[in-house]
């Protein structure tokens, strides 16, 4: 009696999965298949891409879809450390497409990403990978070749004004995060 039921399953499974890999499966089984959630991105221009630490915006759209609750991370690194942002809730957009957007501080050398959005079946859906690379990177340096009388003064000052550009960037960046930290702590409940 054990070895028909069981016989009976196996059989069963067999035909279950012959019929689903069966060409001449029904249309209406076939049209009940929802198409993936797809990612639209641009990346920034290089052109546009703001000094390091001022917020660059990014955008993503998604298309299959009209959930502007799902959660999405954008995940990758910016100037070697780690990114794992999770984007606020999305609106439609004009074109009746879930828009989700944050504001990120701007790299100051180079930034990987892309984007993973978590689906209400527990499915995941990533991104191509996205790069953004500087032409060239903020880095002031002056040199001082004279050997008169005042070298020393010029090199002095020129270590001064190195230092000074430094402690800018260094000044936008804390700013930047402590507008990250704001933001955080407005989502936090206080008790």
């Amino acid at each position: 009696m054990r070895l028909r039921s069981l016989k009976y399953i196996v059989g069963s499974l067999l035909v279950t999965v012959c019929f689903v890999g069966d060409p001449r499966i029904p249309r209406a089984l076939a049209q009940d298949a929802k198409p993936p959630i797809q990612v639209v991105h641009r990346p920034p221009d290089l052109q546009n891409l703001p000094q390091a630490s001022p917020w660059l915006p990014v955008t993503i759209e998604l298309r299959n879809t009209k959930d502007v609750n799902l959660k999405i991370r954008l995940v990758g690194s910016r100037d070697g450390r780690l990114l794992d942002i999770t984007m606020p809730k999305g609106n439609l957009n004009v074109q009746d497409f879930p828009e989700y957007r944050v504001e990120i501080p701007a790299p100051m050398a180079a930034m990987s990403y892309q984007f993973v959005v978590h689906q209400p079946d527990g499915n995941l859906v990533t991104s191509q990978r996205f790069a953004v690379r500087r032409a060239c990177v903020q880095n002031f340096r002056v040199e001082v070749t004279d050997t008169g009388a005042d070298a020393d003064f010029k090199r002095s000052v020129g270590e001064l004004v190195a230092k000074a550009k430094g402690l800018e960037r260094e000044t936008l960046q804390l700013d930047a995060s402590l507008k990250i930290l704001e933001e955080l702590r407005k989502t936090i409940p206080s008790s």
